[in-house]
């Protein structure tokens, strides 16, 4: 299996590539040689197969057979807008799961039942990173700075449609719903784990672009109810 790392240098019609210091150094770790295969992820939506085609004073070059746009990558904007979690160790995880289900951008909110601290954004992006190369995605997904809840509208308006979790939302999303995904895109928005407020959720039923959707039978913590929802969109925006 072909390892994936990341390059900002790479373009879609790159011939080569230089890796930077920290990058050659984990190639070093993995063991990588010349003439070994590998993938590189531009992180913008580039994803390129390649040669090793020497290593000159520990950085490596690499030679370019093939590239692809947007390779692994749904066919919209997919963002989702969760709580902080009570744990780093659950955020961290939710995080690289939502990672590999497609998602694009990360928006952090605090609510009345949200434990309010400030997450570690840079440790966030560098598990979000390595999710990335270990799916061998082309784009990384954006962490946007934490906002209140009380913002998220500004947020919505960014998309054409939010799917609200809900436990009074509908069993299902009808075609015409998902058919608006390409527009610009889809938010998805879930609640902390004791709940929006009622006028939390008052706010959050008036946007006009809202889709409540029921995820299940049971009470789910904050990252399964991510993670479930953001499963159920990606198949129905494919």
């Amino acid at each position: 299996m072909m390892e994936c790392l990341y390059s900002p240098n790479l373009t879609i019609d790159a011939q080569h590539v230089m890796l930077d210091q920290d990058v050659s150094k984990h190639s070093k770790v993995l063991r990588l040689h010349v003439g070994d295969s590998i993938l590189i992820s531009s992180v913008t939506g580039i994803l390129a197969k390649g040669i090793i085609h020497g290593i000159d004073q520990g950085i490596y070059s690499i030679m370019i057979q093939e590239t692809r746009k947007d390779a692994h990558e749904l066919s919209f904007r997919f963002g989702i807008a969760m709580p902080l979690l009570s744990t780093k160790e659950r955020m961290e995880f939710a995080l690289e799961k939502l990672t590999e289900l497609g998602i694009t951008d990360i928006h952090l909110f605090e609510s009345e039942h949200t434990q309010t601290h400030s997450p570690d954004i840079k440790r966030l992006r560098a598990k979000v990173l390595s999710a990335m190369k270990q799916c061998k995605r082309s784009i990384l997904p954006h962490i946007h700075s934490t906002v209140s809840l009380t913002s998220i509208q500004e947020v919505a308006n960014e998309y054409s449609v939010m799917i609200l979790g809900d436990v009074q939302g509908m069993n299902s999303i009808p075609a015409e719903i998902s058919a608006k995904f390409r527009d610009k895109g889809v938010l998805l928005c879930i609640g902390p784990e004791g709940g929006f407020s009622h006028q939390e959720t008052a706010i959050l039923r008036s946007f006009s672009h809202v889709f409540p959707i029921r995820i299940g039978h049971t009470r789910l913590r904050a990252e399964t109810a991510a993670m479930a929802i953001a499963s159920i969109i990606s198949f129905h925006g494919e």
